[in-house]
């Protein structure tokens, strides 16, 4: 998958996150936090909401407006930017569309991106082996009594969280992603919230004239022609917990790995000029790690996407190789 796609579908939907992956080894986790954690999960799917949040990552920050249904069997949402340039998301089930300025529709191939008000921690499992949920307290959000949760990592190679739930409801309606000292990276939190009892169907349809907008289909990913025949590539280090989820590609040049929290992906890819820039960006929770790699007097790019820690980033890329069939 070509780097700029990733980054233009990333900016377009904000957010990257999967779900489905096994554990072993449950944990002790806090009985009313497992039971507060399961409802928020089944709210999260079936509840009907509009409302607008803000949701941070580093020093950048967005207003989205959203409104949620779960209707004929199938979950609806509708996103709208509320600053900087004009964008809204229109779930509808497994179709995804980003409507840009008004003008250009663009159809993603798969449904991995979503909102963090609803699917955010859709994947996680209470009684993971790398973390431990508990009851931390109440507070009021949006004017509504919220049960604080904690995610707490048990290791540095991933990230803790904390979530706030509403309690009569199970909706999320504050989170944090915590670094390894504690501090807040990525932030998401209601600021008005309404709970109807009906939605209509025009509430999730983009007002667009069909002439005046130009339609692009992006996948999720590419086979590269460019490959050798027979050169694949394998991540040789994973972080415990984690787990691959997908590789991408004839050659498997995009490869997908999860713990049911946090993800990452790596991308391997011919480089294009001599001078690439090694080393990790940063932006809230979410890293990008590029690293070079030499194979058969050819050079290639390894570009480590996710949230988790630079140095977990850092291992990953050092430690993806060739291997020929």
């Amino acid at each position: 998958m070509n780097l700029r796609c990733f980054k233009t579908i990333a900016c377009c939907l904000a957010l990257l996150l999967v779900g489905s992956a096994a554990y072993s080894d449950v944990a002790r986790d806090d009985s009313d936090a497992v039971a507060l954690f399961s409802k928020m999960q089944r709210a999260a799917l079936h509840e009907s909401y509009r409302g607008t949040f803000m949701f941070s990552r580093g020093n950048m920050s967005s207003t989205m407006r959203v409104v949620h249904r779960y209707h004929n069997d199938q979950e609806q949402e509708r996103l709208t930017q509320l600053d900087g340039e004009m964008g809204e998301i229109l779930r509808r089930g497994s179709e995804v569309m980003c409507l840009i300025n008004g003008q250009r529709l663009v159809q993603v191939d798969k449904d991995q991106l979503v909102n963090p008000a609803s699917n955010a921690f859709d994947g996680y499992m209470p009684g993971h082996k790398h973390y431990n949920l508990s009851k931390v307290g109440y507070e009021r959000i949006v004017d509504r009594s919220s049960i604080k949760l904690a995610i707490n990592a048990k290791d540095d190679v991933r990230y803790s969280y904390q979530l706030w739930i509403d309690e009569q409801s199970g909706l999320l309606l504050k989170s944090h992603v915590l670094d390894l000292e504690g501090r807040a990276l990525e932030s998401f939190q209601f600021t008005h919230l309404e709970l109807p009892s009906t939605t209509t169907d025009s509430e999730f349809e983009f007002e667009t004239s069909e002439n005046s907008v130009a339609h692009h289909r992006i996948p999720m990913s590419r086979a590269d022609k460019r490959w050798p025949e027979r050169l694949m590539w394998e991540a040789a280090y994973i972080p415990a917990g984690f787990m691959s989820v997908e590789s991408s590609g004839a050659h498997h040049n995009v490869m997908l790995y999860s713990d049911g929290l946090a993800s990452y992906s790596v991308f391997v890819e011919k480089l294009k000029t001599a001078a690439l820039p090694e080393g990790a960006s940063i932006v809230g929770a979410t890293v990008v790690y590029l690293s070079k790699l030499d194979y058969e007097n050819k050079q290639y790019s390894v570009t480590v996407v996710g949230e988790i820690p630079a140095m977990t980033a850092m291992k990953v890329a050092k430690n993806v190789r060739a291997v020929m069939q």
